[in-house]
């Protein structure tokens, strides 16, 4: 049985930004996924057009930034899971757009089940998602 996937996060902001988004041809709508760093943040990747010796067209996974520290900290335990999460791009400004020169902006907005990610009360406490015991582990689902 499979669960409707609901929003987690909107739109959330990728820091530390280590690709040239006007060159990277990424666009509204693309596709990504998040990966757990060795330092305990969570990056976000992406398929990205190159070419290899400059003549081939291939595409190539890149590391586009990391999360910042709230979505990090709200994500990280169904990433850590290898939990089915949807991550596309919604919102990017490249570098001739950008207000200050090199200040580029990709967002990107996170679909999963909330039933299996941290919360945050009004009251600024953090609660944790217990461990599964019945259901199997998720596979990751296909990409179309």
């Amino acid at each position: 049985m499979y669960d409707l996937l609901q929003p987690l996060i909107h739109k959330a902001a990728v820091h530390e930004i280590c690709v040239n988004v006007a060159k990277s041809r990424l666009s509204i709508g693309d596709s990504a996924h998040l990966v757990q760093l060795a330092d305990g943040r969570i990056g976000v990747a992406a398929e990205l057009a190159g070419t290899w010796l400059g003549l081939i067209p291939r595409k190539v996974t890149r590391l586009i930034g990391v999360l910042g520290p709230h979505a990090t900290e709200l994500i990280a335990p169904a990433v850590s899971r290898g939990e089915l999460l949807r991550v596309r791009i919604v919102g990017l400004t490249p570098e001739y757009l950008a207000l200050t020169p090199g200040a580029s902006e990709v967002h990107v907005s996170v679909w999963g089940d909330p039933r299996h990610i941290s919360s945050w009360a009004a009251d600024g406490t953090k609660t944790t998602p217990k461990p599964l015991k019945s259901e199997a582990p998720l596979k990751p689902a296909r990409s179309f």
